[in-house]
């Protein structure tokens, strides 16, 4: 399996504060890769850095097999949706892709972007005129326009009632089933427990645990896809409830 994130030892320091402290991690092709941490843990510091956008202090970061620090050639096979993603709000959404899709060189069917993510019906609507929840589908819109190798989304949940999240969380899918791989952030545990394939607990500054998903996720109606996870390592220890084993981790790294 191709690895296409190797995070290893970073390091990054905001005058005396460190917020990362040698941490790593990996993400492979294909798979969701969820960051879960408190706020201001670090994770978009560390979605930041990858994208070339935060200086890193130590360490090495390589995506796509290109180190960051050195070029941005990766660039092009990326898509983000980082912290509140900006707009043209005067643009409607079809004219806002299109314009993006000058910017990047790329020829896409803007109208199927838009059915993907469900603003079909609001394409010739004034951006500022969307809903929080609207702006963040246009968001991932943008972001996968290009069909990007990787996707990385800073809380991509926010904002969105429980049927777009579940929307949301079915398109994921489809797109790692196609070959795309996923970084998502969040602080909410219940949130990312439902989507990621694999969780990477941010605290402390480093990676203090992974998780692995052992049930595949498809038809979410049907019992036997229900996600349960174990911790990465050689034990594969089944953790029976996931937020108390999270907020359990996160408070030795407090004391």
């Amino acid at each position: 399996m191709e690895t296409i994130v190797d995070v290893n030892s970073v390091e990054k320091s905001y005058g005396l504060m460190q917020v990362l402290n040698r941490c790593s991690f990996k993400i492979n092709e294909g798979e969701i890769y969820g960051l879960l941490g408190a706020n201001g843990a670090g994770k978009t510091t560390l979605m930041k850095m990858i994208l070339g956008l935060q200086k890193i202090d130590g360490g090495s970061i390589y995506v796509l097999g290109r180190e960051v620090s050195n070029n941005t050639v990766y660039l092009s096979d990326i898509g983000s949706v980082i912290e509140n993603p900006v707009f043209y709000e005067h643009l409607n959404a079809k004219e806002l892709l299109s314009m993006h899709l000058r910017y990047m060189q790329k020829k896409a069917d803007i109208p199927e972007i838009l059915q993907l993510v469900g603003l079909e019906r609001v394409d010739e609507k004034p951006i500022s005129e969307y809903s929080l929840g609207m702006k963040q589908r246009l968001g991932l819109a943008r972001a996968i326009i290009h069909r990007p190798k990787l996707l990385i989304l800073d809380e991509p949940l926010n904002g969105l009632d429980p049927v777009a999240i579940a929307q949301m969380r079915g398109l994921m899918k489809k797109l790692t089933n196609e070959g795309m791989s996923i970084l998502l952030s969040s602080h909410i545990i219940g949130e990312i427990k439902h989507t990621a394939d694999r969780i990477g607990v941010l605290s402390g500054g480093c990676i203090i645990q992974e998780l692995i998903c052992c049930v595949s996720r498809g038809d979410t109606n049907k019992e036997k896809n229900v996600c349960e996870f174990v911790t990465n390592d050689e034990q594969r220890s089944p953790v029976e409830n996931l937020e108390d084993y999270v907020i359990g981790l996160m408070r030795r790294e407090w004391i």
